[in-house]
């Protein structure tokens, strides 16, 4: 089975953040470039930090946590 992963390192994430018009709040929060006071949520309505981002899912700009149950929700949708 071939495996498809990518990870991100901090600056990578930096990178991806400038590209996505989001910022980073001086408590490592992800907020919105245009709002920088407006932080992004998960699905679950959840704030999310640079360091627990995994991704987005396509489409949308739902942030996705590294914990195992967020990335289980995900396989779930692509079953």
């Amino acid at each position: 089975m071939e495996e498809n992963i990518i990870t991100f390192d901090k600056y990578s994430k930096e990178a991806l953040m400038k590209i996505m018009n989001k910022g980073v709040d001086s408590q490592g929060f992800i907020v919105e470039g245009s709002n920088p006071s407006e932080r992004v949520l998960t699905k679950d309505g959840e704030e999310i930090k640079l360091e627990e981002f995994a991704g987005v899912r396509k489409g949308s700009e739902v942030f996705i946590k590294n914990d195992i149950n967020s990335i289980l929700e995900l396989a779930e949708i692509f079953e």
